[in-house]
């Protein structure tokens, strides 16, 4: 493990302890009008039909995408894309702009489809305001207010499928 990665991580663990006291609000997919994606660019093609399939429920979907170092052609210009060198301080840390702008996303339900080493992505989802997060469980952790248990075999499409089931068959009342 890179110290950079040690210290986002040390940030991750602080704010997952506060997450506890924010205040949750359970929607079912039914409900929700907006949802918040989040995903890293080299995952694009195996969750662009994922989008699509929220699409076509009528859902306003809103991307959040982690660009790693290796620069990627930005498709989608309602996303917010997260470059690894221009908007992470040294420390793997999101700047102050960009949490900004990323909490101002509208969103009833965010899914998490980012991988479990992703921590500044982590960093962002804990500090947004949506009430209803949903992303893989992995390791020790649970960030979510609703967690899909996976393995590190299981991929991306198998997870979201999970995730919309579960969606679908929450009742919130």
């Amino acid at each position: 493990m890179r110290l950079t990665d040690y210290l986002i991580k040390k940030k991750v663990q602080s704010l997952v302890s506060g997450a506890a006291n924010r205040k949750h609000a359970f929607c079912t997919l039914e409900e929700a009008s907006h949802i918040l994606v989040l995903y890293q660019a080299n995952d694009r093609e195996l969750v662009e039909p994922c989008l699509d399939i929220l699409r076509k429920k009528n859902k306003k979907v809103q991307a959040c995408v982690y660009v790693p170092d290796n620069p990627v052609a930005e498709m989608d210009a309602s996303a917010v894309w997260v470059h690894a060198k221009k908007d992470l301080n040294i420390w793997q840390v999101p700047s102050d702009d960009l949490l900004e702008r990323f909490k101002a996303i509208k969103a009833d339900i965010l899914i998490d489809l980012t991988h479990s080493d992703c921590y500044p992505m982590q960093y962002l989802m804990l500090q947004h305001p949506c009430g209803f997060k949903v992303g893989g469980k992995h390791a020790d952790i649970d960030l979510y207010d609703l967690s899909i248990s996976v393995t590190e075999r299981e991929d991306i499409q198998h997870l979201f499928e999970h995730i919309l089931f579960y969606l679908q068959a929450i009742r919130s009342k």
